[in-house]
């Protein structure tokens, strides 16, 4: 982490959360999550939460052996039920 890493608040931490996790962040935009969950217990709890759906879903998924038209619908729905949270 350098000083010219960005700040960012909860709002901004949230709506990145995923691309946090799914590594896809540029290094400084990562980081600066990554400073905000370290200080923020609400949003270091919603992390925790998501991070544990994401590999329950994904483990859920291999072990029944799901067909990739239902993985299909369960991400759609997904992201439907994100964006919803988020009025978009």
């Amino acid at each position: 982490m350098t000083d010219e890493t960005p700040h960012i608040d909860c709002d901004e931490a949230l709506e990145r959360l995923y691309e946090y996790l799914d590594g896809e962040l540029t290094p400084d935009v990562e980081a600066a999550v990554r400073r905000h969950l370290v200080a923020c217990a609400p949003c270091l709890r919603i992390y925790d939460f998501e991070r544990a759906f994401l590999r329950f879903l994904e483990a859920r998924t291999r072990a029944a052996d799901a067909p990739p038209e239902l993985r299909r619908q369960l991400l759609e729905r997904l992201l439907f039920d994100e964006n919803q949270l988020h009025g978009e």
